[in-house]
């Protein structure tokens, strides 16, 4: 774009020295009418280089939107508002408010006007938005130019809007829940930490036992010391790792598998949820609203092409944190989940064994650790191992691949690693809850 900014001087300082040479030769010549008509042209291309500057500068542009966070197939009304604040006319000006090409549109996103001083035209039209995702909605792109037809305008308005489209959930009451899993804790055999809170008898002292595990009334009235023992702790509900590392998903169905991964972790956040247990997320992908450049500079340009240019308005981010929704207990983790997921794009900076070795310090151990990933590599398989014995409890969603997930198998087989192949979305149906977390 720097590039064609350097050119538009560049053309209209050529122009101008065709001009001072053809002055120059009418003056040889001791042709006055010559000289006459280059000066008529040079000011005509003055008025209209400047009319048109003119025009576009004193207009305000204004987007309002019926709401921001939709479901995949919602409407959203649009209405645009562009203003002349300055005290002259402007002759002729042509609006287009620029948006996502695979909406469907109801309603008249352009429009020719002649706008007086202190008025203003609206535009109001329907996007259906039939995909997820982060997705912009403008800014406007506004043209004119002088009376002559010599130059042509183009401006873009400052405003732009973002709509959150949430990804496909598997709603809930198709798990069945009441009949396949209970509601609240899920005891669990392999845990290798014991809850205070939840007394399950009394044994005789050993030496080394902490003297505040003692059960002093036991051993008054026996005269020898008992120890109290514990139950394992419960595992309520999960912390979902999705990954969206995107070297490890291959090119020819990249996107539909990507797609799956976040309506599957969506779907485990609900079914969690509506469970009453505790809930969270962390991934490697990138959040879309990090990538937006909301400040984005109006700008005039001299053609088409550089006003396309200028309506990019996003930088990509270079965050390679996790993205994270702290695993707890509300009312509202699912759902702030689904809007986090609406704006998740691949990330390249850390790959699922990295993303687990930066966050599980922070991790509670009474959630299960619920792996969503297209591949499982040796690596991944030991660190899940890893986990396990460390007093996770880990079950694995497996992404669409019947030859990988025959291979992950094989690896998590041996750390007794339940995993979950999930090829279609009909697939979270048929899933057994009892399973998640044991």
């Amino acid at each position: 774009m720097d590039r064609k900014r350097e050119r538009n001087p560049l053309r209209n300082g050529f122009w101008f020295v065709v001009a001072g040479a053809g002055i120059g030769a009418s003056f040889f010549m001791h042709s006055p009418y010559v000289a006459y008509s280059i000066y008529a042209f040079l000011l005509l291309v003055g008025i209209a280089h400047y009319s048109s500057i003119a025009w576009l500068a004193g207009l305000d542009c204004e987007r309002s939107l019926s709401k921001t966070i939709l479901q995949q197939g919602d409407v959203v009304d649009v209405d645009v508002t562009v203003s002349n604040k300055r005290g002259w006319p402007i002759p002729w000006i042509f609006l287009e408010d620029v948006f996502p090409p695979f909406c469907h549109r109801a309603g008249d996103n352009s429009r020719l006007a002649v706008l007086m001083p202190g008025r203003s035209v609206t535009m109001s039209y329907r996007l259906t938005l039939p995909k997820r995702g982060y997705h912009r909605i403008g800014p406007l792109v506004m043209e004119s130019g002088d009376l002559f037809g010599l130059q042509k305008r183009f401006r873009t308005g400052v405003q732009q809007d973002y709509v959150s489209v949430l990804p496909t959930i598997a709603y809930i009451d198709t798990f069945n829940i009441a009949a396949k899993r209970p509601q609240g804790p899920i005891r669990t055999s392999h845990r290798i930490y014991e809850d205070p809170a939840r007394l399950a008898g009394l044994r005789e002292y050993e030496i080394g036992d902490p003297m505040n595990r003692i059960h002093w009334k036991a051993s008054a009235r026996t005269g020898e010391l008992f120890t109290k023992t514990y139950e394992p702790s419960s595992v309520t509900g999960g912390t979902l790792i999705l990954d969206l590392y995107e070297d490890n998903y291959v090119p020819e169905d990249r996107e539909a598998r990507m797609e799956l991964a976040i309506t599957v972790t969506a779907s485990i956040a609900y079914l969690l949820q509506i469970s009453r247990e505790q809930v969270g997320m962390i991934t490697n992908g990138l959040d879309a609203a990090e990538e937006a450049q909301y400040e984005v500079e109006s700008q005039g340009s001299l053609s088409r092409e550089e006003a396309q240019e200028s309506v990019v308005g996003e930088v990509e981010s270079d965050r390679i944190s996790p993205l994270k929704v702290p695993t707890m207990r509300t009312t509202m983790q699912a759902q702030q989940i689904a809007e986090n997921l609406a704006r998740i794009v691949p990330g390249h900076g850390l790959d699922a064994v990295e993303l687990i070795l930066e966050e599980f310090r922070g991790l509670p151990r009474d959630a299960a650790m619920l792996p969503v990933v297209p591949y499982v590599g040796e690596q991944l398989a030991l660190t899940l191992a890893e986990m396990k014995y460390s007093g996770f409890a880990v079950s694995v969603f497996f992404i669409r691949d019947r030859k990988g997930y025959e291979e992950a198998a094989v690896l998590l087989a041996p750390h007794n690693i339940h995993v979950f192949h999930i090829q279609e979305e009909s697939d979270l149906h048929e899933l057994a809850p009892q399973k998640i977390g044991q």
